[in-house]
């Protein structure tokens, strides 16, 4: 009952489709040109509104993030290297070709939010150069993260930089890293969609003219195609334009292969069905109906499967995938809705001019024998098959995933040139570093905490596949010549030794002195006993003197009370003129 109505479902729609072909073709021919006309072509969208990459709560995408907010330097995940190469070794022209593009470089703060200059400075200078001085480089943090179109409008900035400085005779200067190889990722994937696109097609008509034999078949099913290509093209650009889902050179050729595949598959499946039912002896509107109703459910679930399938990629954490759901998904809805209604129009049409008519009678022995086979023969064909299987299986095992870009862009590209001038002076890794932050609650600026990080940078550098850890404690890549411990413990001893000699001499130097000092303190302490004995002199002398003074006013006081006794008799006798030559009587003033 069920298969009844889906039957009467098909063939109601055959009808409505034959009945309106022109109208149907007209409007896809003008949804085509409208969604085209108002959208920019599909790879220029992609490049305006290309999304990153690279999973936002991805461990190393944070930490990077979390270094560059920290150390207050750059908020993105895009890095750059301009690399300098001399044919001989760089000197003081090539140091001010190099300031001067780390001047143009600090002024576009809209394209380039860091640069670690250490080539730069003389104590970090060996850091950025290479061990035969003919290479160095500086490393920059670009605006927007890697792979959008904001870190690709940062790359192209760069490089407009460093082209508008002249070097000096015999110095090159590249623009690589993961920033610069992501953005030429974009430029090659929009050349390689055109070349892609034109040999499919070629392809495509070859094998259609081989099959059908028919000129006009295959022009015309590869218009189909054209035209759902087209179609799918322009209405995934004017999503993208609207911001309604966001593109990357990988969701464009995905999408334009499968769109080729899908409705190559399609419109064979329909002119095969329809030239079946020509060669059974169907009149051409009978053969019409007959292929509708016999692939046009094949069409509805194949599609509806392979969008579904496409759509659940969106589940996914990496943009390299969820970002291929909406555009996919949207793309084979297209192609089914024009294969269910457009291919069915045009083969409306054409049929009408014997245009799909075989040229040949279909063959169906090979195809009979084939099938015998298989009934027949069940286990061995089985066996045999996954003995096939089983070819491309057991390369399985040893088969490794290789995500270096490198080496599926062209070895022309301007990054991998950078890449492997690089490569001539530094190992690989240097244009690509790894960055490990480590936290603590507190300031690590002290000798126990550069301990603790030295050792944590030696245990990384131990790690397998670390050729080299660049720190605070090992600013050139390698440990600081003779910081270790055991060096300081043994220079110490070496120095003591060496000093030994010397420090003895110095200690019989100090004994010598120790006596002379012991002399010194004898003389000081003798003095100090003379001086003590002439300070008791010295107030005995005082003593004396006082009562000297004291003996001296009491003879006066004796003398003067002998003159007031003496005068008055001398007097009596010897008469008043001659006691006129006397002094008048009293005592003095006391000395």
């Amino acid at each position: 009952m069920r298969s009844q109505r889906l039957a009467g479902h098909l063939s109601a729609a055959a009808r409505t489709i034959h009945a309106l072909s022109l109208p149907i073709i007209l409007f896809w021919v003008a949804l085509t040109i409208v969604v085209n006309v108002v959208a920019p072509q599909l790879q220029s969208v992609a490049r305006t509104h290309s999304v990153a990459l690279g999973p936002h709560d991805a461990p190393s995408l944070i930490a990077m993030k979390r270094i560059g907010k920290d150390f207050q330097q750059f908020d993105s995940d895009t890095t750059a290297m301009v690399l300098l190469e001399g044919q001989e070794k760089l000197g003081d022209e090539a140091h001010r070709f190099y300031d001067v593009l780390v001047t143009k470089l600090s002024q576009d703060t809209t394209h380039v939010q860091h640069i670690e200059n250490f080539w730069g400075d003389p104590l970090t200078a060996a850091g950025s150069q290479s061990a035969d001085g003919k290479a160095a480089y500086v490393q920059l943090n670009l605006t927007g993260d890697q792979g959008g179109s904001q870190a690709n409008e940062s790359v192209a900035a760069v490089q407009r930089i460093v082209d508008s400085v002249p070097p000096p005779p015999g110095i090159k200067a590249y623009v690589t890293g993961p920033g610069p190889l992501g953005a030429d990722r974009v430029v090659y994937g929009d050349r390689s969609l055109h070349t892609i696109t034109g040999i499919s097609i070629a392809v495509i008509a070859i094998m259609l003219f081989i099959a059908y034999r028919s000129l006009s078949a295959a022009l015309i099913m590869l218009l189909t195609v054209g035209l759902e290509l087209l179609a799918v093209r322009g209405i995934i650009s004017t999503f993208a334009v609207n911001d309604l889902m966001g593109l990357s050179t990988f969701t464009v050729n995905v999408l334009v292969a499968l769109t080729i595949a899908a409705s190559t598959d399609y419109i064979i499946f329909l002119v095969g069905r329809y030239q079946e039912a020509r060669a059974t002896g169907q009149n051409r509107e009978a053969a019409y109906y007959t292929m509708f109703g016999g692939t046009a459910h094949v069409v509805l679930a194949s599609g509806l499967t392979v969008a579904g399938a496409m759509y659940c990629l969106g589940f996914t954490r990496l943009p390299y995938f969820n970002t291929l759901a909406s555009p996919c998904a949207i793309g084979l809805v297209t192609v089914m809705l024009a294969s269910l209604t457009l291919a069915p129009a045009i083969i409306a049409v054409a049929s009408r001019f014997g245009l799909f008519d075989p040229k040949r009678a279909t063959t169906k022995r090979r195809w009979r024998r084939i099938g015998t086979v298989v009934v027949r023969w069940p286990g061995p064909v089985l066996a045999a098959t996954l003995l096939i299987a089983l070819i491309g299986l057991l390369a399985l095992p040893k088969y490794q995933t290789n995500y270096n870009e490198r080496y599926y862009i062209p070895s022309a590209a301007p990054s991998n040139i950078g890449y492997l001038a690089s490569d001539r002076h530094f190992p690989q890794a240097r244009m690509e570093p790894e960055v490990l932050m480590v936290e603590a609650d507190h300031d690590l600026r002290n000798p126990t905490d550069m301990l603790i990080l030295d050792r944590i940078a030696k245990t990384v550098f131990h790690t397998p596949g670390i050729a080299r850890v660049q720190s605070i404690t090992r600013p050139l890549g390698a440990p600081i010549d003779h910081s270790s411990i055991p060096f300081q413990l043994g220079m110490q001893s070496t120095m003591t030794i060496e000093n030994l000699q010397n420090l003895k001499d110095r200690v019989a130097d100090l004994s010598t002195l120790t006596d002379q000092l012991q002399r010194m303190i004898d003389i000081t302490q003798r003095t100090q006993e003379l001086t003590r004995q002439l300070t008791d002199a010295t107030h005995d002398m005082n003593a004396h003197t006082r009562q000297m003074r004291d003996n001296a006013n009491e003879l006066r006081d004796r003398i003067a009370d002998f003159d007031d006794f003496w005068r008055p008799s001398e007097v009596s006798r010897t008469g008043s003129a001659t006691a006129s030559t006397f002094p008048s009587a009293g005592r003095c003033a006391p000395c």
